[in-house]
């Protein structure tokens, strides 16, 4: 028997000198309080209280005793105020995961909102564009792109994401415009090596088949601002989530081919 659901009675009953006192404070019957004060009793082998008709005494032993619950529940009071205000305002450390490329896009402006919403939280950010443990590393939440594959975590969509294909004009007018993803075998692709599979580039048909397209190129990294910049640069083709070029193509410095053969949307997750 554990007699740490037995602390708070015994507590509120000294402190309030009546089983009658304490039924009230804590909201329960008298003979409930009298019989976990029996059974505490019982287990600790010891006699506690002198019960009279009109008061209740301390003995030596409840004394002793007393001194330990109170104590005890006074902590554990203590333990509860000290979490409460993480229930009405987020606090605390959270260590987040996010790729260089979504890091140099979106994460500025969402970072100065956030901290303006909840100043307390401490934000520790780790860039990198492999994909890490979270539990290994005791990341509390990473920004991924594509479908969750371990169902053990909790992911949230925060937008919606395709993958475009893209160069700057210029490059399409000098190199041609692929009009099957089999044709982006005769350009210069610019490859993002932290990819699963960042040689083979995967399109849709109209029958809803996969086309991979097994792509090469003089530049790779796992930078996806570097693969940018060259693509902005005119260097070669450029296969980029929404959020990293949906600028540049809305300005046209680039412009995107092969729409009929995107695979469907998926979207930015917080996993």
């Amino acid at each position: 028997m554990s007699v740490l659901p037995y602390l708070e009675i015994f507590a509120t009953v000294v402190e309030k000198g009546s089983f009658t006192a304490a039924a009230e404070a804590l909201s329960i019957s008298k003979p409930v309080v009298s019989k976990q004060i029996s059974q505490l009793e019982r287990h600790l082998g010891v006699q506690l209280l002198h019960r009279t008709t009109r008061r209740l005494h301390l003995t030596e032993a409840g004394e002793v005793f007393a001194r330990y619950s109170q104590k005890i529940v006074e902590e554990a009071l203590e333990a509860e105020r000290s979490v409460m205000p993480l229930q009405n305002e987020p606090q605390g450390k959270l260590r987040i995961s996010i790729s260089e490329s979504l890091a140099m896009s979106l994460l500025p402006r969402a970072l100065q909102e956030f901290q303006e919403c909840f100043p307390r939280v401490e934000l520790d950010i780790r860039v990198s564009g492999r994909f890490v443990d979270l539990v290994e590393e005791g990341i509390d939440v990473a920004l991924r792109v594509g479908a969750l594959k371990d169902s053990s975590m909790i992911a949230r969509q925060l937008m919606p994401c395709r993958f475009h294909v893209c160069a700057t004009p210029e490059y399409w007018k000098q190199h041609g415009i692929p009009e099957h993803p089999a044709e982006l075998q005769d350009h210069n692709c610019l490859i993002y090596s932290q990819s699963p599979r960042a040689d083979s580039w995967v399109f849709r048909d109209s029958n809803e088949e996969d086309i991979s397209v097994r792509v090469k190129g003089n530049l790779r990294s796992d930078a996806g601002k570097i693969l940018l910049g060259a693509a902005l640069n005119g260097q070669g083709v450029f296969i980029g989530p929404t959020y990293l070029v949906h600028e540049p193509l809305k300005e046209r410095h680039l412009k995107e081919v092969l729409q009929t053969y995107r695979r469907p949307s998926t979207g930015l997750y917080a996993i």
